[in-house]
């Protein structure tokens, strides 16, 4: 509950009280908006399905995308669900192309919204921001609540220059899972390039950040600045 409550605090004071570095931002071109399928139901799996399918998301949760892939192979499952594993082993392992075609099949259909943020990511790590934002953003409207969804889309608004939007998107992560490290990091590394160090050493306090941590965090935002033009 500490966390929590102090979590909504900074939230607040993040919100209501910008660094003025913000008002210095440049410009984002307007974002291409995709029309998202919410409403469509995946059919029902089977207990033996759904049981496989959990420990394949497991492998891939702890990096196993090899094994992962090697699973689906011999599980035979038919189902959206299952080609969306294999859509994000694939793209684990690097194989971008397969990955890709599998997303752009999942597109319309009841995994909509990850395979939105799947072609989002790959967007981004190819360097094409604008798509990635597209992608993202239809992802954020097929699942709201969807917290690693609400912090990629935050981390490519950062990368792009919108840093009030992304700002919104990592503390939407945070309410909604207040102990997701990776947006409480995204966060910190925000403050740092606003200029606000103030505020984000307050913030890696209360989310229990170690030094090495922080340095990290810093070093980070020292390389971005030297990247940028």
């Amino acid at each position: 509950m500490k966390t929590t409550s102090t979590l909504l605090i900074l939230a607040w004071t993040l919100m209501y009280s910008p660094p003025q570095t913000l008002a210095a931002e440049a410009t984002s071109k307007p974002v291409r908006q995709i029309k998202v399928a919410t409403d469509k139901m995946c059919t029902q799996l089977s207990s033996e399905e759904s049981t496989k399918l959990g420990l394949i998301r497991q492998m891939l949760t702890e990096g196993k995308p090899h094994a992962a892939i090697a699973h689906l192979d011999a599980a035979r499952i038919k189902h959206e669900q299952a080609e969306l594993l294999r859509a994000n082993a694939l793209r684990q392992t690097g194989r971008v192309p397969q990955a890709q075609a599998i997303y752009e099949q999942l597109a319309n259909s009841c995994v909509a919204g990850q395979a939105y943020r799947g072609l989002g990511l790959i967007a981004m790590n190819t360097g094409r921001v604008q798509e990635s934002l597209s992608y993202l953003q239809a992802a954020s409207v097929a699942l709201p609540t969807e917290h690693t969804i609400r912090n990629d889309y935050g981390y490519v608004l950062m990368q792009s220059g919108n840093h009030e939007l992304a700002l919104h998107e990592f503390l939407t992560a945070l309410e909604l899972v207040p102990d997701y490290r990776q947006a409480a990091n995204n966060l910190v590394l925000l403050l740092y390039r606003q200029g606000d160090p103030t505020k984000a050493e307050a913030f890696a306090k209360q989310f229990g950040m170690v030094a090495e941590e922080m340095q990290q965090l810093k070093k980070m935002t020292q390389a971005d600045n030297e990247t940028m033009p």
